[in-house]
């Protein structure tokens, strides 16, 4: 087993193909630590969602091959039992989908579905309210009353991170969590999960086409390229590197956007 004192995850050698082996990912490997902010960027189409549910563990076995190590706090998730996974995805990791949709049941109101996770996991209803308020959603009691469906992707996109950061995981794994939201919200959500991080200790990663947020955000920052994860740097040299010429060009133009 690995297990350092401050490193909650490490990839070994991961690699993602479809049954009719088309690759997805090749030989991904990197490690997250307590109190870290990582970024992994990257184009749609090149792996990044794959990523993000396969370090959760939540590939669907029958459509993909899914090969190497995944150790969180020393265990090998990919080797688990589904009892053993499910307690360690129930207590320890967080997983904030791309489609929020995906994240609740459709036939149920957004408060019961609240109170059955904080009954589950003796959470006061009153912490959800409190980060619902932090997030701008200040009408609570009507959006509470309401069913997924009558809800925008902005709003059910802030009630996805509520719920994931309500139970304070030791990892979250967000893919695009902001993808719905305008600046100012996205930048409150953002700045929330900064602060789980560095305050309680936690981990986080976050997926995204979004160089701003890793300039503003990150601590490391990983380039995910054609399945490929060939850079993972600080955020100063991440900015500064001319390693990739796929990475020299996407940072050339993110300037660009800048002046």
């Amino acid at each position: 087993m690995i297990e350092p004192s401050d490193e909650i995850l490490r990839v070994v050698e991961l690699s993602v193909s479809t049954k009719s082996n088309k690759v997805i990912l090749n030989n991904i490997n990197f490690t997250c630590k307590e109190r870290e902010f990582l970024v992994i960027i990257g184009k749609n189409g090149h792996g990044k969602t794959t990523l993000s549910l396969s370090v959760a563990n939540l590939l669907n076995k029958n459509v993909f091959n899914v090969n190497g190590k995944i150790f969180f706090k020393g265990k090998d998730i990919l080797s688990l039992s589904d009892i053993d996974l499910n307690l360690i995805r129930q207590k320890n990791i967080g997983y904030i989908p791309q489609n929020p949709f995906s994240s609740f049941n459709p036939t149920k109101k957004i408060k019961t579905q609240f109170e059955e996770q904080s009954k589950l996991k003796n959470i006061s209803l009153d912490f959800y309210i409190e980060l619902m308020k932090q997030l701008e959603l200040k009408n609570f009691e009507l959006i509470l009353n309401k069913y997924p469906f009558e809800l925008s992707g902005g709003i059910l996109q802030r009630l996805s991170a509520v719920r994931c950061l309500a139970f304070k995981p030791e990892l979250i794994i967000a893919d695009e969590p902001t993808s719905a939201l305008d600046k100012p919200v996205s930048n409150l959500l953002l700045s929330l999960f900064y602060k789980f991080v560095k305050d309680e200790k936690k981990t986080l990663i976050l997926i995204t086409q979004d160089l701003s947020i890793a300039e503003k955000f990150a601590d490391r920052i990983a380039f995910l390229n054609s399945g490929e994860m060939n850079v993972i740097l600080n955020r100063e040299q991440f900015f500064a590197s001319k390693d990739s010429i796929d990475l020299k060009i996407l940072l050339e133009a993110y300037q660009q956007l800048k002046i």
